[in-house]
């Protein structure tokens, strides 16, 4: 265990702030009804298997800095592009169960990928067509991924109102709890979203 008053590297800063963010993403659709993962608020606002398809492009496209491929299909990261007409989601044709289950396998790679860089890494590596380095990027990503489980959590209050605050997952104790909570709900009822 990880005493309280260590002191932490960049790195480990940066890795630990995105899975505090991550866990917060999957519990912000823990317990969905499946009918509500693709309803349409307003029609100007995204339903919530974009917002998740779309924070699963972007993670598709940071762990391919390191792996030199992409898990999604190109029809799958254009469907969930920013800025993509209203027109062309307003159905989804894809499968929110596999969805999910390569954003797991993405998350797996990723943070596994980090986890093995160095300090000086986060500052030295630099993302292929942006100015950015790795530092940078977690610190972008962790951000976005937290302005859509403010949106997702916002729908969900709308829709079903679960009584969930996304505010969790501070302690890695208690991320860990989440995440296999979390872990065994999906395996549990992946299918309901087929």
């Amino acid at each position: 265990m990880v005493a309280a008053n260590k002191i932490l590297s960049s790195k480990e800063v940066l890795i630990e702030t995105f899975e505090i963010a991550e866990i917060n993403f999957l519990q912000s659709f823990k317990g969905i009804k499946s009918e509500i993962v693709t309803q349409q608020f307003h029609d100007d606002v995204n339903h919530i298997a974009w917002i998740i398809g779309h924070c699963i492009s972007h993670m598709d496209l940071y762990l391919s800095v390191f792996s030199k491929e992409r898990k999604l299909t190109d029809k799958q990261r254009k469907y969930h592009a920013y800025g993509v007409s209203k027109d062309e989601i307003e159905q989804f044709p894809f499968s929110f169960n596999d969805l999910i289950d390569i954003y797991l396998s993405i998350s797996e790679e990723f943070f596994g990928k980090l986890k093995i860089l160095t300090d000086e890494d986060f500052h030295r590596i630099k993302i292929p067509d942006n100015n950015e380095n790795l530092k940078h990027m977690m610190q972008r990503i962790t951000l976005h991924f937290m302005g859509h489980t403010g949106q997702i959590v916002l729908l969900r209050r709308i829709f079903d109102d679960p009584f969930w605050s996304f505010v969790g997952g501070v302690s890695k104790n208690n991320r860990d709890k989440l995440r296999k909570d979390w872990i065994e709900w999906w395996e549990e009822n992946k299918e309901a979203y087929n």
